[in-house]
Order: structure tokens, then C-alpha cells, then sequence
């Protein structure tokens, strides 16, 4: 895949130096490239494909606005260190306008990928083939047509995350009919680049989720040799392909928000007994985050991956030279660590680190404060004048048993330090001329009055507490600098946990037995991989009246009688717990209706207190304005 991605950069050098006399068509408008010559053969033809493999990386998405920008202000992954940009600012609270320019991102982002896909599919290919005719060879014809297998799967994981953040809703109750508004398709018919065409009405979600189903069912159909039946997958440099058990993943996930449950399951039974996938080890698991070329086989070899997604690191300046095939996220978040200055050293722009409410989720104390020795003053900084700022080891010592002896029912999930970093207690490696291991510190000016481990004492809401560091996609090392500014941990978009917590879901949902065996065992094979595959670790029940999870029951000390349904629902916690970090938990929010709950356990940001209306609004993000001034047609979604 690594292959893959780079070809993006390559095609924009065709485009712009290739020498070949008819290659640009200059009759049009566009100067655009000219379908009787280009492409000419299989490898230019995959330069094509690959622009939409590129796109799910693109500097709008995952290459750096859908995870620290976006994502992890929306689902409460992370709180805010700065506050001084007022878009930021009111995603963190839900204060979200029409012309918020992070909002918009993934509305541009995705909407490049529909048309990348969609141009691959209806004007590359059938013109490929039109004029090569009877030359291509029977391998030819077979590779031709697993590429528009993967093309179709593309444009259908653009369209599923544009429905789930713009759609004014996303569930088919019942696979009956859903006539609100969904996302505009820009199907076959209309002519790419007909102003008066492209100008259209939304289509009704159900509408927009038949067809995610029938582009994904095409993809099937494409990815299954036609002679032998045999379902493509791909091996080595090709395995960041897209393969038949991917796309029959997500086809899964779409059939479930029309509530097709059984066949839902049996897509997801096809994938646990024939995909070949199996869950890492714990300690694989582990590593699998952070780009450490100690861990390469990890990323190259993951058996439980089924859509990998490549990311190479790079030391470029990523706000000066998108695209690439890095991601800029850990710029966002990187850690702050001890270098022996007053306030540490910043790698990165450090501007959020975990909500500290999520820590009470994992089951760790969140009134469990690290003691500290010379309380007021800052660490010894380079003349030797100030007292060094040391920690109980006491404390320490504490925290290291919880992260390690994974007692069951005394310590927190264990997945609380796959997903962060904890001050003082852990590491990380400056990997300058002297590599040494460094303590990461809290976020926060170490003489200021937001840090709360200058205090010993809980403090109000809005001031920062334990200021964990966010460790899933954040660089392994640290240097002092910003180099390398992007990091190269693979994103893996679907993983086999969450066919099996999909899976479990229909079970529960056809039986409607909280107590089905079959919905148990799936949620258990993924709740006891964190506790090293203990045995004697497992739930009883879906849903329990009582807490049966990590999870805090009662986060808000202002209202007491509310109670996390995280706490009472095994299949909820084993979701959030399993994908926290990977910028998935709010579509499973949208789905399930648990703003008002995510609203009462996070309260607020830095940024300000969580709103939330009454109407519900704000589980879809308003349409972006710009798109509204050029589409008088294109309705707004309700309250904004």
C-alpha cells in the first residue's frame, strides 16, 4: 500500500510534465485529459485509482482536520489546551455555525473522494475498455475488474462518512423509510462538471443508504472472480487494498442503520469464519499505534486489520506542503515532556490532550492526584536555581501496578494506556543525539494556576486536572523541535474487534435477549483480549440495572440521579473502549442517540460548557455555507 499511496504525487507530475503529443484534450474549456489517449495502459490506469485511495488521507480527513481538529472535539476524545480559535472553540462546546470552517472539512474532503471514485468507475474505465477492446489480455480484464471493485468500495466510504456527519439523520427504522435529508448523490446520470446538474436537492437518507448498499454490493461482485468464485484479498505491498472482506465489513455496518440485522450478522459470520483474521496479542496491540519502526512487522503483518489505511512519517512542514502521505495529527496533540526546562519540551503544538472524564471511563480514580514535592515552584531549569518538582514514588509506583498487574477488579481497563500517555508515570523516547528516555508532564504552563498537580486537590470543572497525553497516532519520540512533524502510525478504519461487537450487536438485536449467549461471547472475545485473554474476565448480560463496566456510573457531581449508560451497557463500553482515539465513537453516538448522555458525563471543555438542545440538532453538523451559495437547492439541516 505504501506503493500505492505514493502515486498521488506521481500523477500530479504526469499531469503537469508528461510530453505525449495528445494527452491534454485543448478543445475543452477544461484542458482536460483527453479519454482517447490517456491512460494507455494498466499502469496509468491505476494512477486513477490511486487519487481516491489518497483522498482517505487527505489533508481534509485523516491527514490531519477529521482526527484532532474535528473528530476528537465532537466525540470528547480530547479537551482543549488552546483556546485561540473560535471554530475550535465552539465544536468543543456543540456552538457550531454553518460557516465553521472545521465543520466544513470533511464535506470538501469527501466529496473529492465521490468524484475521484466516481470518475474512475463511469469515464476511466468504460473508456479504457472501450478502446483497448480485444487486446486486453484475460489477466487484464480480471485486474480491471477488482480495481473498479475497490473504486466502488471508495465511493461508498466517502458517502458513509459524509451521511454520518451531515445527514440530518442516519437511521432507517426498521428498513421501512427515512424521507428527512440526507447527503446530495451525484449519481451516474449527472454530467461532471454541468453546473445545472451538479445544482440538486439532497437526497432522503434512505435513499443515500440504498445506495452506499448497491455501490458495496457492486464492489462484492467486482472483488469475486468470476470463473473460480474465489473472494480477492491481497498480500505484502498490495495489503492496504481494498479486498472482498472489507468491503462485505461495510456493507455490514451500513446495513445495520437500516436495521437489517440478519443479514447484517451474515456478512459478518463470512468475515469471522473465512477472512483469515485473528486479534493481535495484547502487547502487538499495544504498539500498533505510534509508527515505531521497531513494531514495522506489527503495522505489515496485522492480522486483525481488514481496512489499513498507510501512513509514511516525514519531517516536511505539513502546513506548508499538503498533500502527503503522512498525517499531521500528532502535531495537534504531542506530548509534553521533561527536558530538564521550566516548562518542558513541546514537540509539537500541544494543543489538546485527553478529557479528563475519560479516564473516570476507563475505570481509573479521577480523585487519584499525584503528590507532589515543592509545591509552587517551577523545575530546575538550566542555571540550577530552582528546587526540582519530584513525585510521591509512592504514586508512581501505584499507577505502574495498575497499568501492569491488570487486577481485574481493582484496576482500570487496560486499553486506558493503549489510548494515553500518563504523566510522570510513563515515557517516551527523545530521539536527538543523545536518546534518552523522558517523563511526559501534564499540558499546562507548569507555573500556572490550571495545572492541577500544583494544587493536590480537585479543582473546578474548568481547570485542567490530570492532563493526560493522547498516545494512539502520536509520535513515539520526541525531539525538540517540530521535526518530524508527521508521524506514520497506519489508521486502520476497520478492525475485527468491531466485526465482532458488530456482530454481537445482531445477535442482541434479533434475539432482543440481553442475555444472548451469542451476543456474550463476541462482546467477551473483545473485553478479554485487553485483559491478556484471562478466562475468568467476561460479562453476563448486554444491559445490566446495575454497573457492569469500567465506566464511572455517576460523572456529573451536579446532577446525581444520571447515570452513564456506559456504565450499564456492555456492547456501548466495549465500543468506546475499544475504538477510543481512532475518531469512530461518534457515529456510534448518532446511531445509538446518546448525545444527551455524552453531554451529562463531559459537561464541558476548557473552551466552555457542552450545549445541547432540545431538538437534538446537533448530532448532524450543519451544511457548510459555501455550499448552500452555490446550491440554491441544497437545503440547510435543522437548527442551524
Amino acid at each position: 500500500m505504501k506503493t500505492i499511496i505514493k502515486y498521488i504525487l506521481l500523477l500530479t507530475t504526469t499531469v503537469l510534465f508528461w510530453n505525449c503529443e495528445g494527452f491534454i484534450d485543448e478543445s475543452t474549456s477544461y484542458n482536460t485529459l483527453n479519454p482517447d489517449n490517456y491512460p494507455d495502459n494498466m499502469a496509468q490506469l491505476d494512477y486513477f485509482l490511486n487519487a481516491p485511495y489518497a483522498n482517505t488521507h487527505c489533508w481534509e480527513g485523516l491527514g490531519f482536520m477529521a482526527m484532532g481538529r474535528f473528530g476528537y472535539n465532537i466525540d470528547r476524545t480530547g479537551d482543549l489546551e488552546w483556546l485561540g480559535t473560535a471554530d475550535w472553540n465552539d465544536l468543543s462546546t456543540f456552538q457550531i455555525k454553518a460557516n465553521n470552517a472545521y465543520s466544513e472539512s470533511a464535506w470538501i474532503g469527501n466529496y473529492r473522494g465521490v468524484q475521484q471514485s466516481r470518475t474512475f468507475i463511469d469515464n476511466i474505465v468504460p473508456n479504457y475498455k472501450k478502446r483497448k477492446g480485444a487486446t486486453l489480455t484475460p489477466a487484464d480484464t480480471l485486474a480491471i475488474r477488482f480495481k473498479l471493485g475497490e473504486a466502488y468500495y471508495l465511493r461508498a466510504w466517502f458517502y458513509y462518512h459524509l451521511i454520518n456527519i451531515y445527514a440530518q439523520e442516519v437511521v432507517v427504522p426498521g428498513n421501512e423509510e427515512n424521507n428527512v435529508p440526507g447527503v446530495i448523490l451525484f449519481t451516474s446520470d449527472i454530467t461532471i462538471g454541468d453546473r445545472e446538474q451538479e445544482t440538486r436537492p439532497r437526497n432522503t437518507v434512505k435513499e443515500c443508504w440504498d445506495y452506499v448498499i448497491n455501490d458495496l454490493r457492486a464492489s462484492l461482485a467486482q472483488l469475486t472472480d468470476p470463473v473460480s468464485g474465489a473472494k480477492k484479498t491481497w498480500t505484502g505491498a498490495d495489503k492496504g487494498r481494498i479486498d472482498y472482506f472489507a468491503a462485505e465489513a461495510l456493507l455490514g455496518k451500513a446495513l445495520m442503520y437500516e436495521e437489517r440485522w440478519a443479514e447484517a450478522r451474515d456478512l459478518f459470520l463470512d468475515i469471522v469464519n473465512n477472512s483469515g483474521k485473528t486479534l493481535m496479542p495484547f502487547a502487538d496491540y499495544y504498539n500498533m499505534w505510534n509508527g515505531n519502526p521497531a513494531y514495522a512487522a506489527t503495522e505489515t503483518n496485522n492480522t486483525e486489520a481488514l481496512h489499513q489505511i498507510t501512513f509514511v512519517r516525514s519531517s516536511v512542514n505539513a502546513f506548508d506542503q499538503p498533500p502527503s502521505v503522512s498525517s499531521a495529527v500528532a502535531l495537534i496533540f504531542s506530548v509534553c515532556y521533561d527536558n530538564g526546562t521550566d516548562y518542558g519540551g513541546y514537540p509539537g503544538y500541544d494543543n489538546m490532550f485527553v478529557h479528563d472524564r475519560n479516564l473516570g471511563r476507563f475505570g481509573f480514580p479521577q480523585t487519584y492526584y499525584p503528590v507532589i514535592n515543592n509545591l509552587g515552584s517551577v523545575t530546575t531549569n538550566a542555571s540550577g536555581t530552582h528546587p526540582a518538582r519530584t513525585i510521591a514514588r509512592s504514586y508512581i509506583d501505584s499507577c505502574l501496578h495498575m497499568k501492569r498487574l491488570k487486577r481485574y477488579d481493582i484496576d482500570p481497563d487496560p486499553r486506558l494506556w493503549v489510548c494515553s500517555y500518563q504523566p510522570w508515570v510513563d515515557s517516551i523516547t527523545n530521539s536527538g543525539l543523545t536518546p534518552r528516555l523522558r517523563t511526559i508532564l501534564p499540558y499546562g504552563n507548569p507555573t500556572g494556576t490550571e495545572s492541577e498537580y500544583q494544587h493536590n486537590a480537585p479543582l473546578p470543572d474548568d481547570i485542567k486536572k490530570h492532563a493526560w497525553s493522547l498516545r494512539k497516532f502520536n509520535l513515539y519520540d520526541a525531539v525538540a523541535s517540530q521535526n518530524p512533524r508527521m508521524h506514520g502510525a497506519d489508521y486502520y478504519f476497520t478492525r475485527l474487534p468491531e466485526v465482532y461487537l458488530s456482530l454481537a450487536e445482531c445477535y442482541w438485536k434479533i434475539s432482543g435477549n440481553a442475555t444472548d449467549a451469542n451476543a456474550i461471547e463476541y462482546i467477551n472475545k473483545v473485553h478479554r483480549r485487553a485483559w491478556d485473554d484471562n478466562p475468568s474476565v467476561g460479562y453476563n448480560a448486554v444491559v445490566s440495572n446495575t454497573p457492569i463496566t469500567k465506566a464511572n456510573p455517576h460523572p456529573n457531581t451536579a446532577n446525581p440521579s444520571f447515570t452513564d449508560q456506559l456504565a450499564l451497557n456492555a456492547l456501548y463500553y466495549e465500543q468506546w473502549a475499544e475504538i477510543f482515539g481512532e475518531v469512530k465513537w461518534w457515529y456510534n453516538v448518532r446511531r445509538w442517540k446518546l448525545g444527551p448522555n455524552e453531554v451529562n458525563v463531559y459537561q464541558r471543555t476548557r473552551a466552555g460548557s457542552i450545549v445541547w438542545a432540545a431538538d437534538d440538532h446537533q448530532y448532524a453538523m450543519p451544511i457548510p455555507q459555501r455550499e448552500r451559495d452555490r446550491n440554491s437547492k441544497c437545503s440547510q439541516n435543522l437548527g442551524y
